[in-house]
């Protein structure tokens, strides 16, 4: 049996840790729900099990909603720069850090789009916490891993995930790893609603 929410200061702080959707009924009154009835209900946030608490403890549902328009330009110059598809990046970023530019997971990747030091150096980034070079350096990332994999989409974004050496071990396949294949689907479906406006 599914939950419908009605948006309140109760419910705010959960709409971070669950597959939201909404759906608006013929008196046009708003509802919210973690259960998709059918194809009128649009995905509105999805969950993301490795933020950590401390990183979303003091991120509300209206700045998420706020820096999904702030950070757009900056989403719009990296994707002219690298050649990806803006509505990619978007995904990556909402299914990563909910466009919490504070974000820290618990195995260290920082910011929007999750960049781990390593691969932050290895792209230039500086300063992780920072949305521009965060998301110039995780759009140059997916960018090389969509050139390596032929534009696969399902295996770039796996490697994004898992690592590129995971991917290439099982064969240029989507690692059997569960969090990587519920990854790759979530940006997917998220990446698929936004190319459908």
């Amino acid at each position: 049996m599914y939950k419908c929410l009605l948006i309140s200061l109760f419910v705010i702080p959960t709409l971070l840790f669950a597959d939201i959707y909404t759906y608006k009924d013929n008196d046009g009154k708003f509802y919210f729900t973690d259960n998709k009835m059918d194809g009128s209900y649009r995905l509105l946030s999805v969950y993301r099990p490795h933020l950590t608490l401390q990183s979303n403890r003091n991120y509300s549902f209206k700045a998420y909603q706020r820096n999904k328009i702030r950070f757009l330009p900056l989403i719009q110059a990296a994707s002219n720069q690298y050649q990806v598809d803006a509505n990619l990046i978007h995904a990556i970023i909402d299914v990563e850090s909910a466009f919490n530019p504070r974000a820290v997971s618990k195995v260290g990747a920082t910011g929007l789009m999750q960049l781990m030091p390593r691969t932050a150096e290895g792209l230039g980034v500086v300063n992780r916490f920072n949305p521009q070079q965060n998301i110039q350096g995780g759009a140059m990332f997916i960018s090389q891993l969509l050139n390596k994999f032929q534009n696969n989409k399902r295996l770039a974004l796996a490697a994004y995930n898992a690592g590129e050496t995971a991917v290439h071990n099982a064969g240029n396949k989507i690692p059997n790893y569960p969090e990587t294949k519920r990854y790759v689907e979530k940006v997917l479906k998220k990446y698929n609603a936004l190319s459908l406006h």
